[in-house]
């Protein structure tokens, strides 16, 4: 699709690498060496620098165009990150006997799951892939704040380098509980739009639905500065859950 074909080209001037991000997955990980799994990584670029570290990186999209340009990026690179594609869904079955010691899914891209029931079985997936000591690590956007204010879009990301803007857009819909949530690309004189529906996941669902899958330690903050997270006033979610 024309859509996601220019997503994976500029997706790196739309989304950098967050250098507080990045400091916030190594606070976690640990000392290197260590296996991380990078779940739906886009176009890698957080594993490509974890990887500078010393980290044992395998990072897995859905997308093809994704996994098309993290392998150009290794190349360019000589990163030994380890790629595929494949449906998060899926790990169990695709890593089966493989364990690491953190994964992570960042970038909200964890509510784009169909329903909070495949969230759950994604859930359980990752616990039986972690090792025992093992730390489980997902972002999304805050859905409480979304909701209870009845959010319809965020800011407008734009890079005057390319030069290219990227709105979003949420539609909630009660009786599908549903998000529609609605992009626009602008860049060379032209517009890409695309929607897809999300799963608004809320703080409480979430806890509820880790500790159902079998987690320990869960703790919740409201951006990778590791600041509080706020139900009215966080704009993110991140979680930790250990094994």
């Amino acid at each position: 699709m024309a859509f996601y074909e220019e997503i994976s080209t500029y997706y790196d001037k739309i989304f950098p690498v967050s250098k507080d991000t990045v400091d916030f997955l190594k606070d976690h990980i640990g000392n290197p060496p260590k296996s991380v799994l990078d779940v739906a990584c886009g176009t890698g670029g957080y594993a490509i620098e974890l990887d500078k570290f010393g980290y044992s990186l395998t990072a897995v999209d859905l997308d093809r165009e994704m996994i098309r340009k993290l392998s150009e990026k290794t190349k360019a690179t000589n990163s030994k990150v380890v790629f595929l594609q494949a449906d998060m869904l899926n790990l169990y079955e695709e890593f089966s006997g493989a364990k690491f010691g953190t994964i992570y899914c960042i970038g909200n891209s964890l509510v784009h799951l169909q329903s909070l029931a495949q969230i759950q079985s994604f859930f359980v997936g990752i616990r039986q892939l972690l090792d025992n000591e093992g730390e489980f690590i997902f972002q999304i956007i805050n859905y409480d704040r979304i909701l209870t204010k009845g959010i319809t879009s965020l800011p407008t990301i734009v890079n005057e380098s390319v030069p290219l803007s990227f709105e979003r857009y949420y539609n909630y819909i009660e009786e599908t509980q549903k998000i529609i949530f609605k992009t626009i690309l602008s860049l060379d004189n032209k517009k890409l739009e695309n929607q897809v529906e999300l799963t608004p996941l809320t703080y409480d669902d979430a806890i509820l639905m880790l500790t159902n899958a079998g987690f320990n330690e869960i703790y919740a903050y409201g951006d990778f500065k590791g600041s509080i997270f706020d139900k009215e006033s966080s704009y993110s979610l991140v979680i930790t859950a250990s094994k």
